[in-house]
């Protein structure tokens, strides 16, 4: 019996989830789309939203930071599903400094916010775009390694080493 509730409470401790912030936020704000954002920007403004997607890069301003994303649909844990089609891109500012090596590009992120309008940004080919701005209430960073996971391509391993 304790060998049963050992591994019970190993299994539970070993579930990735989202911080509290996110768990209190409104159950709309899953339900709020970047499409629809885009299509009625004036139409969102203020809304509160729970966005993710992939860094494309971040820059510090004064006290706050920027952080432009590629937007991707999220699954039911809120990782942003990278085989699904990206609708664009938008804007997450922080008020908080964000550090450029731990929030690098390519790494996977989720945000809670309020749409505050768009940004103007410059793309590759120098034309300028209008992105959606998130001010931040709450971001959530990936782990990097998660996607690979030893344990998602052999599930019998993870039980297997407990008991051997």
């Amino acid at each position: 019996m304790k060998l049963f509730l050992i591994s019970i409470c190993l299994l539970l401790s070993a579930c990735t989830s989202l911080p509290p912030a996110f768990d209190n936020a409104p159950a709309a704000a899953a339900n709020v789309t970047y499409n629809q954002v885009h299509e009625d920007l004036a139409g969102y403004h203020n809304t509160t939203v729970r966005w993710g997607g992939v860094i494309v890069d971040v820059e510090n301003i004064g006290g706050a930071s920027l952080m432009e994303i590629t937007y991707y649909p999220l699954d039911h844990y809120g990782r942003p599903q990278l085989d699904e089609a990206s609708a664009g891109q938008f804007v997450i500012k922080s008020a908080e400094l964000l550090d450029p090596n731990i929030y690098a590009a390519e790494r996977e992120i989720i945000v809670l916010g309020v749409i505050d309008g768009d940004i103007e940004r410059t793309s590759n080919n120098e034309a300028r775009i209008f992105l959606p701005l998130i001010n931040s209430t709450a971001i959530h960073l990936w782990r990097m390694n998660y996607r690979n996971n030893y344990y998602r391509h052999c599930p019998s391993c993870y039980f297997r080493q407990l008991f051997w």
